[in-house]
């Protein structure tokens, strides 16, 4: 028989009933609290952060000529990463890293009355810089470990067989794509003051068989040949697709056209 007090019960009282409670019973809900507590910090560890921040190092000049403030055409860049304000000076923002989906970044440009919704995929825990670019309104960015400006590259696909024309580019650069065909296109025509923050678009086209019929024209890189086409001439049947595109690495992003079903899959 037990007693209160001893190793293996203990007795409550109160004015209605008398109850027992076990100590084993209290030893594993308190046990099960404590694990609780424990993976739970571990989830927290485990969690990764890609780090956004801005270069200022080049802005001294600009500070100096315009009475310490920035140009208007760079303090009116802002993004909206992970509905996180940041803008050149502002410091640095973390992202948790999701291999799993596509990520978006919402970016004000120079005299914009909208957003422009930039798409990229943020797999990894680095730490990336953006730089302001002069050229073109934009910004380039690096990745702080290697200091490398990425290069964008995506691999066009069909998923099914089709007789229509169809043509992706990347920023300058453009290539038909065909159901046997999965080479990379890179961007062999980008300018050198060219942002590395591309414009990518996948079209049904018509390719032009004079030149005084053409409204559009690309650079268009073809298999086996080294010198690119700089004055490919063609009419946009149908745009499927077009999306500003941020690299965050080196591997090509995927993209997908099925054209039973007219569907188009980024991976």
């Amino acid at each position: 028989m037990n007693y209160p007090g001893s190793e293996d019960d203990f007795r409550v009282m109160d004015k209605r009933n008398t109850f027992m409670v076990t100590l084993p019973y209290i030893k594993m809900r308190l046990l099960i609290s404590i694990l609780t507590i424990i993976l739970t910090s571990n989830n927290l560890l485990s969690q990764e952060y890609a780090e956004f921040s801005t270069d200022t190092t080049r802005f001294r000049t600009w500070y100096a000529k315009d009475d310490g403030q920035l140009p208007e055409r760079i303090s009116e860049q802002e993004w909206f990463v992970n509905g996180q304000k940041m803008f050149y000076g502002s410091g640095t923002i973390r992202v948790e890293v999701n291999p799993n989906k596509l990520d978006t970044i919402l970016f004000h440009g120079y005299r914009r009355n909208s957003l422009d919704t930039i798409i990229c995929n943020i797999t990894e825990p680095k730490k990336y810089k953006f730089f302001y670019n002069p050229c073109c309104g934009r910004f380039n960015i690096q990745d702080e470990a290697s200091k490398i400006f990425i290069s964008g590259k995506v691999l066009f696909r069909l998923k099914n067989p089709d007789s229509k024309t169809y043509l992706g580019t990347l920023g300058e650069t453009g290539k038909i794509v065909t159901y046997k065909d999965n080479d990379t296109l890179g961007v062999d025509c980008r300018s050198a003051m060219s942002p590395n923050v591309y414009r990518v678009t996948f079209k049904q086209i018509d390719v032009c068989k004079d030149s005084t019929d053409c409204n559009e024209g690309t650079c268009l890189q073809e298999n086996n040949i080294d010198e690119p086409n700089w004055d490919f001439g063609f009419n946009t049947i149908s745009k499927k697709l077009d999306f500003i595109y941020m690299p965050l690495k080196s591997e090509p992003v995927e993209i997908i056209y099925d054209p039973k079903t007219n569907k188009i899959e980024i991976k």
